[in-house]
């Protein structure tokens, strides 16, 4: 009896250690065949997560007890009001029961192949660069690395889906807005520090090597979250060049650089033109082309028209490093019936087609949106039929 038992024990394990061994090999192709422009992400944003942004959580814990007008300016001053005391656990119940497993697998059964997840500069826990707030990163509520970590390390392996992070605040803010988390709201002051861009280079160095060497599911990196156009152009670049630089010493992994958020098109500055091939390698430039700010008041079919002429024009004249969408969505001002709605969704997917580097929708879901009919989520979405693939 006690052999029997051992022996399926024994099936058991390897059983698992089989399963584990093809889900390894099945994300290691898919790794490749994304790096190498023969299959293109597929993916969604894991929004306001591990950047809480509080028009898409408004339910959520983590803005109890905090007024509006304290919680819509973004983590910094929201952590800054209650402080640690009450923020943490505030912020650790959030991350908890926002985002789960059941996303993860609810994301591959929606046939996506990768999540897109945002985190800020304060995840390292460290701070090397005096000036600006050096103590800045510890206003924050500890212990976000521990759900990346979970995602890359055991939720999507498990589903077959890669995890690209993007740096989505930066130390002193690249675009003053609630998703970098801005000290100073509504101000960019990322490039006009040293310190600053010091500190993201040390991030995204200390990411790629968290991730790079042995977790399978990570991707790669998004430099740089939109920065503005108070951002200075040749900071950026150059900043491009020197987080290039350092990650290359130890890795091969997938890096997004994004322009200045004015300059989503093919014809703008000399970014076509920017760390070409066969030079620098394993570079996608990132668009975030989204038809709502801007085109207020637009007719329904007037947006369709756009998704099917111009946006995949400029997508198709566009010459530079593979283009990847990292973000977009099918949320507008204008009144859609489920048919144009869907018609709208499929205009935008088939100009994307155009894009080697593919996309990511924005988002997955808000705090407690089941059943929700809102456009932003793409859960809700894909289970209304609206995103078909």
């Amino acid at each position: 009896m006690v052999c029997v038992r051992n022996l399926y024990s024994y099936f058991i394990l390897l059983v698992v250690n089989v399963l584990l061994i093809e889900g390894q090999s099945v994300l290691t192709t898919l790794k490749k065949d994304i790096k190498d422009g023969r299959v293109p992400m597929r993916g969604v944003n894991i929004g306001g997560w591990l950047v809480a942004e509080r028009w898409m959580t408004s339910t959520s814990p983590a803005w109890n007890g905090v007024p509006d007008t304290i919680a819509n300016l973004g983590e910094y001053k929201t952590m800054q009001y209650i402080g640690h005391a009450k923020g943490d656990m505030q912020f650790k119940q959030h991350r908890d029961a926002y985002i789960t497993e059941q996303d993860f697998r609810d994301i591959a059964a929606a046939k996506m192949n990768t999540v897109r997840i945002p985190v800020g500069y304060w995840i390292t826990g460290f701070d090397n660069h005096p000036g600006g707030d050096p103590n800045g990163w510890k206003v924050y509520a500890p212990g976000a690395i521990n759900y990346l970590d979970r995602a890359i390390r055991e939720w999507a392996p498990k589903y077959n889906l890669l995890v690209l992070i993007s740096l989505h605040a930066a130390k002193g803010s690249q675009n003053g807005n609630d998703h970098s988390s801005p000290a100073d709201p509504g101000k960019s002051h990322w490039s006009s520090y040293p310190e600053n861009v010091q500190n993201t280079l040390d991030a995204v160095e200390w990411l790629a090597k968290r991730y790079s060497t042995s977790d399978v599911a990570f991707l790669g990196i998004g430099l740089l979250n939109e920065p503005s156009g108070t951002t200075n152009e040749g900071v950026l670049k150059q900043y491009y060049y020197d987080a290039y630089g350092r990650i290359r010493l130890f890795s091969d992994c997938l890096l997004t650089v994004s322009p200045l958020l004015y300059q989503q098109g093919p014809y703008s500055s000399d970014w076509a033109s920017f760390m070409p091939p066969p030079q620098f390698h394993g570079i996608r430039h990132e668009w975030h082309r989204y038809q709502i700010w801007g085109y207020e008041g637009w007719s329904k079919d007037r947006l369709i028209s756009y998704a099917q002429n111009e946006l995949r024009n400029d997508i198709s004249e566009w010459k530079g490093n593979w283009l990847f969408i990292g973000e977009w969505s099918i949320a507008s001002s204008a009144s859609f019936n489920d048919d144009d709605l869907r018609l709208y969704a499929q205009a935008q997917i088939n100009a994307f087609k155009g894009a080697t580097g593919g996309w990511t929708y924005w988002t997955w879901k808000f705090y407690n949106d089941d059943g929700s009919i809102n456009a932003w989520s793409m859960k809700a979405m894909v289970n209304r039929g609206f995103i078909q693939l």
